[in-house]
């Protein structure tokens, strides 16, 4: 290889690396601004992210870091491609700044020789690194600042959800009714449906007045079946007990009285619109109060006992609901009183007790008739009309019109002779011609 063919290699490399310092500094130009602001909203993201709570950290976040600062390189590149020079302009840019006065030009052409490479070669570009790299430093810095520098949650983070109180009452409901097995837990999972209906809605309207009404409801309905659960087993247990402990002391009337009942809180259970337990459900249904006596005392006191304690811990939910007749205490003094009371004839008020007292008294019906005048009517009358103010009624009576009822025939207005009065008779008079004339003068 000759000497021009070193010198041309030569020059064609210091042309390339002129290009391609003026393009990578077009591609810095564009890179920075957007390396900057990209680092700056990565930095607020992770720090607001790290205060509500979510656990974020370098090893697991470097991919995603990574994918963004690609597409920016892409993003800008292709911003700055617009700008960057040529391998002809670069050639033109050394002969300038070297003053060769186109002699590179002219060789590449074929027209000249290449000339000596300067021992000092200046292309007139420096890299100011402070400048270039002080921006990147800073996004990296801000980066590392997100993940390690220490954050205090958000105190909204951190503290639970405030529900509406009437949710979590009813929650706590059904989970005592699942756990006491009063109902199971497909018909659990069907009431808790009703109250996610609810929970689902934007968390800003939790605590609207349309919410808190159908919360409220939705709470009256629950309590509400509840306590028609509980008391069809009072009622059950009850009928049960002095058809156990009291028979031989009822009438036949309170025998039908307690299977009526018995019967009819069986079929509340059944058909109430929250399902029984059906194991429960099916160990009533087996029971025939007619014949107790097939069963053992054990196995009926077993099912009261059951009964009861259900029964008392759905009252704790809906208020009001109680027993008669538990086979010792005070109950049971009540319910041999309503047995007394149930042998008679069953007139007069009651007494209380399982016979459903206290009765009807003293509102009966009696066979004697009271008299108290109210056939007679009478007109009031008030002559007081110091406080009669306007449409007050004063006076009503019968009356006609005084109509003269004779007839005349038909008449006629000519030649009338009633002259008129007052200022009717001033035109019918005849003016003297003196009258006449101050008359046409003034009115003229």
């Amino acid at each position: 290889m000759n000497d021009q063919a070193k010198l041309s290699a030569s020059w064609h490399r210091l042309v390339g690396q002129t290009a391609r310092k003026v393009n990578a500094g077009w591609l810095m130009e564009k890179l920075t601004p957007l390396f900057v602001g990209a680092g700056a909203a990565a930095f607020a993201v992770i720090v607001w992210q790290r205060s509500n709570g979510a656990v974020m950290q370098l090893n697991q976040m470097w991919p995603w870091l990574a994918g963004l600062a690609l597409v920016i390189v892409l993003v800008s590149y292709f911003l700055a491609r617009r700008c960057f020079i040529s391998s002809a302009e670069a050639m033109v840019r050394l002969e300038s700044q070297l003053h060769l006065h186109n002699a590179l030009s002219v060789a590449k052409l074929g027209r000249g020789v290449w000339p000596e490479i300067p021992r000092l070669l200046d292309d007139g570009l420096k890299w100011h690194w402070p400048r270039v790299s002080a921006p990147f430093a800073l996004c990296a810095g801000c980066l590392l600042a997100a993940f390690f520098l220490p954050v205090t949650p958000d105190a909204a983070a951190v503290l639970p959800t405030v529900e509406p109180q009437a949710w979590q009452q009813m929650d706590d409901w059904l989970e005592k009714l699942e756990e006491e097995k009063i109902i199971t837990p497909e018909e659990k999972e069907e009431q808790a449906a009703k109250i996610d209906a609810l929970r689902d809605q934007e968390q800003e309207k939790w605590f609207s007045h349309e919410s808190l009404n159908a919360s409220d409801t939705l709470k009256e309905q629950l309590q509400r079946e509840i306590g028609n659960m509980a008391r069809d087993m009072a009622d059950a247990e009850r009928s049960l007990n002095a058809l156990q402990n009291y028979a031989s002391k009822l009438s036949d009337q309170a025998k039908e009285q307690m299977l009526k009942e018995y019967s009819e809180a069986l079929e509340g259970m059944k058909n109430g619109s929250m399902k029984l337990d059906p194991k429960l459900l099916k160990e009533l249904s087996q029971i025939d109060p007619k014949n107790l006596k097939s069963l053992s005392q054990d196995q009926l006191n077993q099912l009261r006992d059951s009964l009861k304690e259900k029964s008392g811990s759905m009252a704790e939910m809906a208020p009001g609901k109680g027993f008669l007749g538990d086979g010792e205490g005070e109950d049971d003094l009540l319910a041999e009183g309503g047995a007394g009371q149930g042998q008679g004839e069953g007139e007069g008020p009651g007494k209380g007790g399982i016979t459903r007292g206290p009765g009807t008294a003293p509102l009966t019906l009696s066979d004697e008739e009271n008299r108290f005048g109210t056939n007679k009517t009478e007109a009031v009358v008030n002559e007081d009309m110091s406080k009669a103010q306007l449409g007050t009624l004063l006076n009503l009576q019968n009356g006609k019109h005084d109509v003269d009822k004779t007839y005349g025939g038909p008449q006629t207005t000519q030649g009338t002779q009633n002259q008129g009065q007052g200022g009717q008779q001033v035109w019918r008079e005849s003016l003297t011609p003196e009258e006449k004339a101050v008359l046409k003068r003034v009115f003229q």
